[in-house]
Formats: C-alpha cells, sequence, structure tokens
C-alpha cells in the first residue's frame, strides 16, 4: 500500500491566530514605503466583557501594511477577539482612506 504525499500550494497560506495584532504604523512605513503601495486596514468591532461578559467593549483600529494579506490576516485577529458587529472593517491600497460611515445611504 502506497502512501501519496499531498503538497499545500505555496501561495495559499491559512489565517493564524497569534493573539498579537498591532497594525503597522502608517507615517513611520510611508518613510520608507510610498503611501500608494501601502495597505491600509480599518477595524469597528465590539465584544462581550467583564466577569460575567456583562458589558459591551467597542474597539476601532487601523494600521498599515506591506500586503494584502498581512492586513487580512490582521482583520481576522481582531475578529477573532471582537465578534460582535464588526461592520465597519476593511483592506485598501491607498494613503488612509475616510472611514466608511455605517448605514449610509
Amino acid at each position: 500500500m502506497a502512501l501519496a504525499a499531498v503538497a499545500l500550494p505555496t501561495g495559499a497560506a491559512a489565517y493564524e491566530f497569534t493573539g498579537a495584532f498591532p497594525g503597522g504604523d502608517c507615517v513611520a512605513m510611508s518613510r520608507t514605503i510610498p503611501p500608494s503601495k501601502l495597505w491600509y486596514g480599518h477595524f469597528t468591532g465590539q465584544r462581550q466583557w467583564g466577569t460575567f461578559e456583562e458589558r459591551i467593549q467597542t474597539r476601532t483600529v487601523e494600521g498599515c501594511f506591506r500586503t494584502r494579506a498581512e492586513c487580512d490576516n490582521w482583520l481576522y485577529q481582531w475578529r477573532s477577539t471582537f465578534q460582535y458587529n464588526f461592520w465597519n472593517d476593511y483592506c485598501v491600497i491607498s494613503n488612509q482612506p475616510r472611514p466608511r460611515r455605517p448605514y449610509a445611504g
């Protein structure tokens, strides 16, 4: 009986929860990388918090990244921790666009 080895594509990588997810400093990164080449990430979400999870904590964060994959993984980290109402999260290649307004008509 022969066993076949399965190789995963090198370009595909699963998101990995690291527990630490600071975004890159956009100002510092723009000194060495043109702002038009940086990926900008924005996240707003909520989670239950407190001894009996009786409170709701809201967090809004932003950061810059070299690649779309880094930005997407960063969003994954935040979505994994702040699991409620993450309605304003995105990655765009740009120099800090205006955040989208929720429920804008």
